[in-house]
């Protein structure tokens, strides 16, 4: 033990001797040999310890010495190129991969060294390194690597995912990248992918996305609402899921539109109108065609990363919210104390101030086992009988400045805070539903009956009023 304090106590004087930037690495190299040979008593240990150590060297080395490049500016010569009419209105297809870019959004929580990263969200089958395409001051063209930042994977072990993914390459798959540009005060206006091999960006605008730069809310809440489409959802029972929101608390709600029938449409032109619902158009690029969102395509592989995307693009487009819930359009997190969400949250955050954000138990109101209530008018007082809460199909809230990104029952959280679950004796999670047609242990447990909802007094006159400006007729479908 004493001749390896001698060792080291020389090294150390060594290296303080020849310790400039110049010199550092044959520094190192001599001084881990001047240990290998104090400490190998034979010839051949020494040989085999010399290339090792000469192996790991030259690698650290090389890797030190290199200096990464950003990127590079290049004169923009916009042309507009004759191209095929498109199969998509709200993707844009990037010029010679099989991506679809949905939107650029410059992420305020997570930027690079100080630099600009601008979040791009897709439906992507590409398996090649991709750069980014950057439009700065609509007059140079910057162009640089472009960097996962997230990946969204229906296995959670991400590299058993990959593998399985590798054998399915015309899936189009929910995927987000990140394209860092310097700030050096240039207006960052437009960005698209291109594959690393390709000899040149786009000179046509049109294969550009905008990009977005998220309003600041301070102290707000808000709730990705996932995505309304094929007239899955009765009108009637979305006024009442928007005005226990505005109860709650919540400043605007995100919803993604995919085609709904005019009752439907009258409804969310309503909430828009009062500044609460931001919609925005999607669809379903690429491969398969005319698949769908509805019950009979939900066990597909594909359907995940379809409905995901917007779960992904949410984190980004809400990022400067205080707080964002994600749950769909028959789930809400109730308090047990008659308390808005906002308060209850900060009192929350008060107690766990490392947290990212919040998990809650479920209970599950099943249409199946009818109406404990049925002489009320409203859907959530009518339905009372519930599931004990407990954990399945559980749902959040998140803090977006402490949060990578989120999937549809997931948070991940950013280094060095973590996630925590509410106790259901605080707060759980209603959601209303019928039993799925497959077997499900949740549709046979032990009941409970709760009676939070009638605590909203208002809700009845509420939603009387909002029927009556959308001419909705009430007219229960508990059959999904």
């Amino acid at each position: 033990m004493k001749r390896v304090a001698q060792i080291l106590a020389t090294m150390a004087t060594i290296y303080w001797k020849c310790r400039k930037p110049g010199d550092s690495c044959l520094c190192v190299a001599g001084l881990i040999w001047i240990f290998v040979c104090q400490l190998s008593n034979t010839k051949a240990k020494r040989v085999v310890l010399l290339t090792a150590v000469l192996l790991a060297v030259t690698i650290w080395c090389v890797g030190r010495g290199r200096v990464k490049q950003v990127g590079t500016y290049t004169k923009w010569n916009p042309q507009f190129l004759a191209r095929p009419a498109g199969t998509t209105r709200y993707f844009t297809p990037a010029k010679d991969q099989n991506i679809f870019l949905y939107s650029a959004i410059a992420n305020r929580h997570h930027p690079v060294n100080g630099a600009i990263n601008i979040i791009i969200t897709t439906m992507d089958s590409s398996s090649s390194r991709l750069d980014c395409c950057v439009l700065v001051d609509n007059q140079t063209l910057f162009i640089t690597r472009a960097e996962e930042y997230f990946f969204y994977h229906t296995i959670d072990v991400a590299f058993i995912a990959r593998i399985v993914e590798y054998f399915y390459p015309d899936y189009y798959y929910a995927r987000q990248y990140s394209c860092t540009v310097p700030e050096i005060g240039q207006s960052v206006g437009h960005v698209t992918l291109k594959g690393s091999s390709a000899s040149a960006c786009s000179s046509d605008v049109r294969d550009y996305v905008s990009v977005r730069h998220p309003r600041d809310v301070p102290g707000g809440l808000a709730v990705c609402a996932k995505i309304a489409h094929s007239g899955g959802l009765d009108p009637e029972k979305v006024i009442e899921w928007f005005e226990v929101q505005r109860l709650l608390g919540v400043d605007k709600v995100l919803m993604f539109d995919m085609g709904n029938p005019e009752n439907l449409t009258r409804v969310l032109r309503y909430y828009q109108d009062l500044g609460i619902l931001d919609l925005q158009p999607y669809e379903l690029p690429g491969a398969p065609p005319n698949r769908t969102l509805m019950e009979r395509d939900k066990r597909t592989y594909q359907f995940h990363h379809d409905e995901s995307m917007a779960v992904l693009e949410c984190r980004q487009r809400m990022a400067g919210y205080t707080y964002v819930m994600s749950h769909d359009v028959d789930e809400f997190i109730i308090p047990r104390r008659n308390v808005g969400l906002k308060q209850f949250f900060k009192e929350k955050m008060e107690m766990y101030q490392d947290s990212a954000g919040f998990y809650f138990d479920a209970e599950f109101f099943i249409y199946n086992w009818g109406p404990t209530n049925p002489e009320e008018d409203l859907m959530l007082t009518r339905y009372r009988k519930a599931t004990k809460p407990h954990w399945e199909c559980t749902k959040y809230v998140y803090l977006p400045a402490r949060v990578l990104s989120s999937t549809t029952h997931s948070i991940f959280p950013i280094s060095p805070y973590t996630t925590y679950k509410i106790e259901a004796a605080d707060a759980v999670l209603h959601h209303y539903r019928r039993c799925p047609d497959d077997v499900w242990p949740t549709c046979f447990p032990e009941t409970i009956i709760d009676h939070s909802m009638t605590r909203f007094t208002e809700l009845h006159s509420r939603v009387l009023k909002v029927r009556e400006a959308t001419r909705t007729h009430q007219q229960w479908n508990t059959n999904r």
